[in-house]
């Protein structure tokens, strides 16, 4: 297991915001994949002054299900940042969604801080750090303190 602390996601949020800069790649829209993705695709839709959509992708009983529709107020059209915490396999089935309902997309650029897979695999087109698939990474905003805590607030 590998804990990320706040210190590590800002610095890690920064230094994935200077390569996605450094490229020049222009960018119409950000669409962050729920919930791992909210935070950081939160960060840089600020920082690239850019509209944000969310679509949710999740798991469940080893199957990987998204959501056919991005939520947002925009249109979503354009060249399009996909974000998520992290990018695996399964970011191909976000992917795939997103271009089969939306037609007015020209292409969809990928951008995580941690990438899983292997040379043969799906790779991101920006990313902080690879490891290895059988890693386990656990964001701050995902420890069960903080939850629990959060729970237990009083208006």
């Amino acid at each position: 297991m590998y804990k990320v602390s706040w210190t590590e996601f800002e610095s890690l949020a920064i230094d994935l915001t200077k390569k996605i800069k450094s490229s020049n790649k222009n960018f119409s829209f950000i669409v962050g994949v729920s919930r791992g993705g909210l935070l950081l695709s939160r960060l840089l839709s600020s920082t690239l002054d850019l509209p944000m959509g969310v679509i949710a992708a999740k798991h469940v009983d080893g199957i990987y299900h998204v959501d056919n529709y991005i939520s947002t107020i925009y249109d979503v059209e354009g060249d399009i940042l996909l974000v998520d915490d992290v990018m695996d396999q399964a970011s191909v089935n976000v992917i795939s969604k997103i271009n089969k309902n939306y037609k007015n997309i020209n292409s969809i650029t990928s951008a995580c801080v941690f990438y899983k897979g292997t040379e043969k695999s799906f790779k991101p087109d920006f990313y902080t750090s690879k490891v290895d698939d059988f890693i386990t990474i656990v964001f701050p905003y995902q420890e069960k303190s903080i939850l629990k805590n959060l729970e237990n607030c009083e208006d």
